[in-house]
């Protein structure tokens, strides 16, 4: 990853940032983290839906 000329960050694969969140409870944090992932824009985004998801069902 590295910035562009116009200051937006370019990549060409792989994992290419981590997104955290806090919250009052597990579920709390885990949708925080989720609409977070909303505002990252770039083609061909990929992100896992399971994180913590065994937990909230367990």
């Amino acid at each position: 990853s590295k910035f562009g000329e116009n200051g937006e960050i370019l990549t060409n694969g792989g994992r290419v940032l981590g997104v955290t969140a806090l919250g009052k409870t597990l579920q709390e944090a885990r949708k925080n983290a989720y609409e977070a992932v909303d505002w990252v824009e770039f083609d061909n985004k990929y992100y896992r839906h399971d994180i913590g998801k065994a937990i909230d069902e367990a």
